[in-house]
């Protein structure tokens, strides 16, 4: 098969990476000691190939160390069956995947010693230098509550465009799917804004104020509590704390573990992605994610675009 090359700029001028095809999905192969992190996601399978596609690993030209898998579960028993006497750190958000991943482990009478489940906030926690971890979140209750208040004080909390709903939950949720897609990076709050910025008024104008107000209730929560907004936020910081330590804080935290999965995913937010991100950046150990069927295609040409950013975990809040 002859490889194809493609020009890529990255700030030394353009380059050549060479990209060989594969049966299931091209595959860019960065250079050796590159310092160029860009990442170019090229065209998934037909859709008339898909069925068969979805049942197979996909990997995409990504960074190193990084496998992605689509509707095939399967390969993390396979790993089980084949392990060492370490074992796989499995970040499963959803506590029923968990428990089906558990269940088919039974099933295969497979030891469950091999797998360690945690989600992405407790493993966060774990990698925080000591004096960090005892720290609490508040709650979305609580968030209500405070929200509710600095909306009452209008010199703390300007929420008055016609744009932005008055209820305190509407407000979390502008919030929230904020932090989901962004992780308040600087980065992609800078991204978000040229994108609306370019739509059609008044969509521009609307997408813009609804972009500030999510950054302003999240700066002022923060400013309103000595605890931090959400458990988000601990995924956050272990990002930061992994750059800054070189990845020992994970091997302390983990000492055992020789792989790391994210599985069940059917969404991904911003602060996952970073810590993903962090730890490939920090460290050797291997990274999986499973995606599931269905939303699997679509996130895997999400996911270049999130990892495409310098400092993951960084924000853009004063620490």
């Amino acid at each position: 098969m002859e490889p194809a090359t493609v020009p890529l700029l990255n700030g030394q001028g353009n380059q050549k990476k060479q990209i060989v095809d594969v049966a299931m999905i091209n595959v860019t192969i960065r250079e050796e000691q590159s310092a160029d992190d860009e990442i170019l996601h090229l065209t998934l399978p037909t859709l008339a190939d898909s069925d068969q596609s979805m049942d197979q690993t996909l990997q995409t030209q990504l960074p190193r160390n990084l496998m992605l898998h689509v509707g095939h579960e399967e390969t993390l028993l396979e790993r089980v069956r084949h392990s060492t006497n370490r074992t796989e750190l499995v970040l499963a958000p959803v506590e029923l995947h968990r428990r089906n991943i558990q269940r088919r482990l039974r099933e295969a009478q497979l030891p469950k010693d091999r797998l360690h489940f945690a989600d992405p906030p407790e493993v966060g926690k774990q990698l925080l230098p000591d004096g960090q971890q005892s720290r609490d979140s508040i709650d979305r209750i609580d968030r209500l509550s405070m929200i509710q208040s600095l909306s009452e004080e209008n010199n703390r909390l300007d929420i008055s465009e016609p744009t932005i709903p008055s209820a305190p939950q509407e407000i979390e949720q502008i919030r929230t799917v904020v932090e989901s897609v962004t992780g308040f990076h600087p980065e992609r709050l800078e991204t978000f804004s040229g994108i609306a910025e370019e739509l059609p008024s008044p969509i521009d104008v609307d997408s813009t104020e609804i972009l500030e107000a999510a950054v302003a209730v999240e700066r002022a929560l923060r400013q309103d509590t000595e605890k931090v907004v959400s458990d988000v936020e601990f995924v956050r910081r272990a990002s930061q704390n992994l750059l800054r330590t070189s990845g020992t804080c994970l091997e302390a935290a983990f000492p055992d573990v020789e792989r790391i999965s994210l599985v069940g995913v059917s969404s991904l937010p911003a602060a996952h992605v970073d810590l993903l991100h962090a730890i490939l950046e920090a460290t050797q150990v291997p990274v999986h994610i499973h995606f599931r069927r269905g939303t699997g295609s679509y996130l895997s040409r999400r996911l270049p675009e999130l990892l495409n950013v310098t400092e993951p975990g960084t924000v853009v809040f004063e620490s």
